[in-house]
């Protein structure tokens, strides 16, 4: 009897081995704002992302973009650009949910990129500059993710 409980004991220590004793990272999140004000072409633009990440690894970016103008032609413009872009994204990379709405003075855009169902080597093969931001398993990066938003003007906090 005590040779089974022996070997189950040993069977369990093993398979907690194995599995990192139960114990997972925790999804955590930062949050970039960028704010910007382009008194030539008559428009403003407040962008949040927030960033979901488990150890330095990202898991998916949930953006709001809103653009605001007296000018409805930018705003037709920007609504445009916003579903051409993302529809593209998500047709050749996968990953993409988006809502993008035009109402009164303002134009929103509501995206989520899962980077679980993104084809981040295919993106590698068409923008060579990703390498930069994902680790060696073509993850995307905490710290890349963060350059590139900061290199935008956004400011990044956790």
């Amino acid at each position: 009897m005590k040779k089974i409980l022996g070997i189950g004991l040993a069977a369990v220590c093993v398979l907690g081995l194995a599995t990192g004793c139960g114990a997972s990272e925790e999804q955590k999140t930062m949050t970039c704002t960028l704010e910007r004000k382009d008194v030539t072409n008559g428009y403003e633009l407040a962008s949040t992302y927030k960033v979901y990440y488990t150890g330095k690894a990202v898991d998916k970016v949930e953006t709001v973009e809103t653009v605001t103008s007296d000018d409805d032609e930018i705003l037709e413009t920007f609504k445009t650009t916003l579903n051409t872009t993302y529809d593209s994204m998500n047709k050749a990379y996968g990953g993409y949910t988006f809502n993008v709405t035009k109402k009164d003075k303002e134009v929103k855009s509501e995206t989520t990129i899962d980077y679980s169902k993104l084809d981040v080597e295919q993106l590698i093969k068409d923008e060579p500059t990703m390498k930069n931001y994902v680790d060696s398993k073509n993850k995307i990066t905490l710290s890349g993710i963060t350059s590139m938003y900061e290199a935008q003007g956004a400011t990044c906090k956790k």
